[in-house]
């Protein structure tokens, strides 16, 4: 009898741990901004599973950088473009490498700015260049400029702010995707501090990063703990925001090439030789199509021209 009594009171008091711990290790979730997101958070959040962002939403992201051998034009002076995130990146000839040449940018109505501060958002894909042949184009669908002058350092992700506010941490405030990955999760918050932002860009990183693009940031997760638990926070060594074109931004086209037989918003090289379906070209209307990309309008003219060639 006196052993029963004993077991009892030892399962009454397991009993009592459990719920003690269990109240003060899951923080309690409040949804809305209860107070301002600010970029430099010293919190600390709860690491929720999460399903894994698809591949779509978070690739292909490059970083560039211009040629500078000198050798004849095509061939030399385009870029070396390099999907962040991977060791190797697929070229316009079908082989994968740990950069790629391409001789040309389509950017496609995206801003133009200096190249060391850009990741940009696009695809390779294969294009001619007279007899030099195949040596590729990256065609632009986002750029993304960097914030400050600092080196970006560890792993590309896109974050945003998830409008969560809890009153006791780890608290999952923010998501992170790995860039050209299906991997993510919630965190505990970004800790911009190394990222030079400047009293000027912060207001602008705390907007983008609550926005629907949210902001791309270079750093590295580091383990944080409090009453909640572990989780992870991201430190950042840069930060990169969506730069959309201005409306009435994009470049006009234009007829170059040798022969006027090519359409684009920028002088192409091409060589000299001449086609006789180049001369369907001369009276041709040169102007950006449906898909926002530049080409000769294809009239019932045109059409007939070029199978009479």
């Amino acid at each position: 009898m006196l052993n029963f009594k004993y077991i009892r009171a030892a399962l009454v008091a397991a009993a009592l741990a459990a719920l003690t711990w269990s109240s003060s290790a899951s923080p309690s979730l409040i949804i809305g901004n209860l107070e301002k997101p600010s970029v430099l958070s010293g919190g600390v959040s709860e690491s929720v599973s999460v399903s894994p962002d698809p591949i779509n939403a978070t690739s292909t992201f490059y970083s560039l950088r211009r040629d500078l051998r000198r050798c004849v034009s095509p061939l030399c002076g385009g870029y070396f473009v390099k999907r962040v995130n991977m060791s190797s990146t697929r070229c316009a000839n079908g082989r994968f490498m740990s950069e790629c040449y391409v001789a040309g940018i389509d950017w496609h109505g995206q801003p133009e700015t200096d190249i060391a501060h850009l990741l940009v958002r696009g695809n390779i894909v294969a294009k001619r260049y007279g007899q030099f042949g195949n040596l590729g184009e990256l065609r632009v669908s986002e750029s993304w400029i960097s914030i400050s002058e600092k080196q970006p350092v560890g792993t590309y992700y896109l974050v945003r702010d998830r409008g969560v506010r809890c009153i006791t941490f780890p608290c999952p405030t923010h998501h992170e995707a790995k860039l050209n990955s299906s991997f993510s999760r919630n965190i505990a918050g970004v800790n911009l501090e190394g990222a030079g932002l400047g009293e000027n860009n912060a207001p602008v990183v705390n907007a983008a990063m609550t926005g629907s693009d949210g902001v791309i940031v270079t750093g590295n997760d580091v383990v944080v703990t409090g009453r909640g638990g572990k989780s992870f926070e991201l430190k950042g060594t840069q930060v990169y925001v969506r730069k959309k074109p201005e409306s009435g931004s994009m470049k006009p086209c234009i007829k170059t090439g040798c022969s006027s037989q090519v359409c684009s918003d920028h002088n192409v090289i091409t060589t000299c030789e001449f086609r006789p379906e180049y001369a369907c070209y001369q009276k041709a209307t040169c102007a950006r199509q449906k898909d926002g990309n530049c080409g000769f309008t294809k009239t019932p003219e045109l059409t007939a021209c070029l199978a009479r060639k």
